[in-house]
């Protein structure tokens, strides 16, 4: 068994993961996929032991914050025109995904019935973590960016039960010797409905509350402290609860709480309950503890991968990847080809495409796999069951999201960042270098490093270039009034940071009370919010038009 989790070991993953998240700064190529190639590099190299991932440890300690966080910043307005899509997908579609993908390792490699479905639960839930940091990075459609989101939110939510739901059946067939399931759809849908619904109450009735709570308080600190009794406590409390029924084991759903909380949380708590300087250290402190973990489990998803160990179950994997990307595309273009009957809902085909290619497996796949009790399956059948995850998550965060900013501007979604935003870009950095090389030179020439006329002619020349820049901006606003708006905000938020900065430098001087410091930096983290708010409201209208 390979060795746990130990301070010294974390110290030096996060060094390594340090270093791959600053050499991805100059190269293309997303943060988390690096950090499997190097961590696969490291394992083979054998630089650095590999550590356990447990269920406990991915499960109780990675999962939540991770769930918290991207229901936390996931705005509900965005997803109104997507929900029955989401829903269905959810439902219908992780229902479809797993009897393809069950039925088709049961025919091509011999795999039981129950055994083939519940590798289908494993691999059901998706991992968007790197293609929407591509998508964001190429500032593509927002609707197309959260839809991806929120459908990953809440299929995590419901393949998890289904997961329980078919290794409570294994273990059933285990000391019963009854092997099909037929006998228990019937209980199994009602404990289905009965573990979602309840994880959707706990996780909202947890997130109302704390609202509320949140909102009696101004401290910065005791609510960033209830933020987080919220996202692991209604994990914990709904995976406390047991759900009666048909089919013994079962709880209710954390993953599901845990999503339902912060959406709540991140909509309504945050809107209501919080000051403008909370919001932003909250969602600050969130951000990092979702880089941190994923920066822990995408390194040690690679340095847990034995490379010799996957080539050698090479052929099971490969029928394993079909069976994947075949249950991801049937449910995708079922449910799309359903909703363009008729259904506000209707996808366009480039959407679609995505939605398969993107769909990426993850670490809730491999803290899932690696959970299956020993007294449940044989040996054997457990060992070939992890390496056929490993090997689909590999091929997924490798070929997948490799690819996915090809294919991407192979179906034109990349049109959104014009010729003309970039020549904006490119205009504006020479004009702050321009400018830049002005007072550097007027300085110079004060300072007696260089001889007047010389200054003289190079002044000549740099005016005149930032004349000329200063004609093509116009020339640019005057063709495309997004870039004088973009321009415009980007301008306020820097001179209200600005402002607020120099607040902090008067209150350090003693120049101005803490007191009249905090109700000035919160006046100005208000005007900020209102600036991104602005942006918010913008993209619902253009949503709106464009339906």
């Amino acid at each position: 068994m390979t060795p746990g989790l130990n301070i010294q070991k974390l110290v030096l993953l996060m060094t390594v993961a340090a270093i791959v998240a600053v050499v991805v700064k100059h190269i293309r190529l997303p943060y988390t996929i690096a950090l499997v190639i190097v961590g696969l590099l490291l394992s083979f190299f054998h630089m650095l032991e590999p550590v356990e991932l447990t269920e406990g440890l991915v499960l109780f300690i990675f999962l939540p914050p991770l769930l918290f966080e991207a229901a936390w910043n996931l705005d509900v307005r965005h997803l109104r025109p997507s929900m029955g899509i989401i829903f269905l997908m959810a439902t219908l579609g992780v229902t479809v995904a797993i009897g393809v993908i069950g039925g088709l390792l049961h025919w091509v490699l011999g795999f039981p019935p129950l055994i083939a479905l519940l590798f289908g639960a494993i691999m059901a839930p998706t991992d968007p973590v790197s293609v929407v940091a591509i998508m964001k990075r190429m500032k593509l459609d927002h609707r197309l960016s959260s839809l991806i989101e929120g459908e990953s939110l809440c299929n995590d939510g419901t393949a998890v039960v289904f997961f329980k739901l078919i290794l409570a059946m294994v273990l059933l067939a285990a000391t019963t010797g009854i092997e099909s399931p037929d006998a228990y759809i019937i209980g199994g849908l009602a404990q289905f409905i009965l573990v979602v619904g309840g994880g959707v109450l706990i996780g909202g009735g947890v997130g109302l509350f704390f609202s509320v709570i949140t909102s009696k308080f101004d401290d910065h600190l005791l609510e960033l402290t209830f933020t987080t009794i919220v996202a692991y406590g209604s994990f914990l409390l709904a995976e406390a609860v047991m759900a009666p029924g048909e089919i013994p084991g079962l709880h209710l759903s954390g993953v599901i709480a845990t999503v339902t909380s912060g959406l709540v949380m991140g909509n309504y708590g945050r809107q209501h309950g919080m000051s403008a300087s909370t919001k932003i250290v909250v969602s600050s402190f969130w951000e990092y503890a979702a880089f941190f973990v994923n920066s822990l489990i995408f390194l040690l998803i690679g340095l847990e991968i034995g490379i010799f160990q996957l080539y050698d179950a090479s052929f099971q994997i490969f029928v394993a990847v079909v069976a994947v990307l075949a249950g991801r595309a049937a449910s995708v273009y079922l449910l799309a080809m359903l909703g363009n009957i008729g259904f506000r809902w209707a996808l366009p085909f480039s959407w679609q495409h995505v939605l398969v290619w993107g769909g990426l497996r993850g670490a809730l796949s491999m803290a899932l796999v690696l959970s299956l009790p020993r007294n449940a399956l044989d040996p054997a059948t457990r060992e070939m069951l992890i390496l056929m995850v490993f090997g689909v998550v590999l091929f997924s965060l490798l070929a997948q999201g490799l690819t996915m900013p090809w294919l991407l501007k192979l179906l034109g979604l990349g049109a959104r960042l014009p010729d003309e935003l970039k020549d904006y870009h490119r205009l504006k950095a020479g004009m702050i270098t321009a400018r830049e090389a002005l007072s550097r030179l007027e300085g110079w020439v004060e300072g007696g490093k260089i001889a007047p006329v010389t200054a003289t002619k190079v002044r000549q020349e740099l005016e005149e270039e930032v004349r000329k820049i200063e004609s093509d901006l116009e020339a640019l606003h005057l063709s495309n009034d997004l870039l004088l708006a973009e321009d415009a905000a980007e301008t306020r938020s820097r001179l209200l940071s600005l402002r607020k900065a120099l607040v902090n430098d008067l209150v350090l001087q003693g120049a101005l009370s803490e007191e009249i410091g905090n109700e000035l930096r919160a006046g100005y983290d208000e005007q900020l919010e209102a600036l991104a708010g602005l942006e918010v409201e913008e993209l619902r209208q253009e949503e709106e038009v464009s339906q």
